[in-house]
């Protein structure tokens, strides 16, 4: 579901006010249509504005950046767990990274995954050093933003 249009609980002000007016040119709308989000105030604070004002399309959703970033955290404290470990530990980081994947798309976040160990990157040298290189490929669910 898109991040736009949700009650933020707890949030009780801003410091600094942004005008919104339902259907009409506003502060809000403004800055929605350059691609920042913020939050306004509707029956409550809500979010308003799904996207980001990256340069790269694909980091404009911010439905997408949320749960990458979240996806990226999980990835990093599974694989803090291995450093300093023997290697057939990275067994089990690469299990529990596909188990939340597989929650994740179970869930309808992910449309789908591919992890494996990179070949070219994994060379003999690399692991005799004790580095190991993971791929993660992923597609998050979109949001519909136009049906033409």
């Amino acid at each position: 579901d898109s991040y736009s249009n949700r009650v933020m609980n707890g949030v009780t002000g801003t410091e600094h006010f942004i005008e919104f007016i339902n259907g009409f040119d506003c502060d809000a709308e403004r800055l929605r249509n350059a691609h920042i989000s913020t939050c306004i105030l509707g029956e409550g604070y809500r979010s308003w504005g799904g996207e980001t004002s990256h340069e790269d399309t694909i980091w404009q959703d911010l439905a997408r950046v949320r749960t990458f970033d979240r996806i990226a955290l999980a990835g990093q404290k599974a694989a803090f767990k291995a450093i300093d470990k023997k290697a057939s530990e990275l067994y089990f980081i690469k299990i529990s990274i596909e188990e939340l994947l597989r929650d994740l798309k179970g869930a309808k976040v992910l449309i789908g995954y591919e992890v494996s160990w990179d070949e070219e990157r994994n060379t003999d040298a690399n692991v005799s050093a004790g580095k190991f290189y993971l791929n993660i490929k992923m597609m998050n669910n979109p949001i519909v933003k136009q049906i033409t």
